[in-house]
């Protein structure tokens, strides 16, 4: 019996690739709806639907340029995207039309998450301010990378936020160790 033994990097990836559902489709799939199986882990809905299709130069990789719809996470992008360096992935699919109405149904804006400014520091690095500026109870400022796919926002001055965010160990996956923790 042999044995078999993979070597190389593992994927997460599953369906095809934009240039094999595109080629096999009446007009390029012009107006119809992919959804990229990766994205299909939020609740809300995260769909592309295709208004254009171009070939690129014939190389190994099969990537083709896409120009689609997006719609990540309920919010659709105001402006068309263009797919491209991502094409070769395999982790694209096509609803079926009788699929397309129920996935791509709008759904109710959620709330806005808003986070703090400010957050307490990291237990040892909170002792090492104290000693050295000789202030209680220290916190650092929250820095957000801004992005249209943010569903939230920091604060603004004298507002509240609805997000706690805070330093601490979280669940541990062994309570046991913690027990006697202070």
């Amino acid at each position: 019996m042999s044995v078999i033994k993979y070597i190389g990097r593992t994927t997460d990836f599953k369906g095809k690739t934009l240039w094999e559902i595109v080629g096999n489709l009446k007009n390029f799939g012009v107006g119809r709806v992919v959804v990229r199986s990766m994205f299909e882990r939020y609740p809300e809905p995260s769909y592309m639907r295709i208004l254009k299709v171009e070939a690129l130069p014939n190389d190994e990789t099969r990537k083709v340029k896409v120009t689609m719809e997006k719609t990540f996470r309920g919010r659709t992008y105001p402006k068309p995207v263009v797919i491209e360096s991502a094409s070769y992935k395999a982790d694209y699919r096509l609803l079926h039309k009788h699929e397309e109405e129920p996935y791509c149904r709008v759904i109710e804006q959620q709330e806005e998450k808003v986070i703090p400014l400010e957050i307490d520091m990291p237990p040892l690095l909170r002792e090492f301010v104290e000693k050295e500026s000789g202030k209680s109870n220290p916190t650092i400022a929250i820095k957000m990378k801004p992005g249209h796919n943010n569903h939230y926002r920091l604060a603004r001055e004298g507002e509240k936020a609805n997000v706690e965010v805070g330093m601490g160990l979280g669940k541990p996956v062994t309570p046991k160790y913690y027990e006697n923790c202070s």
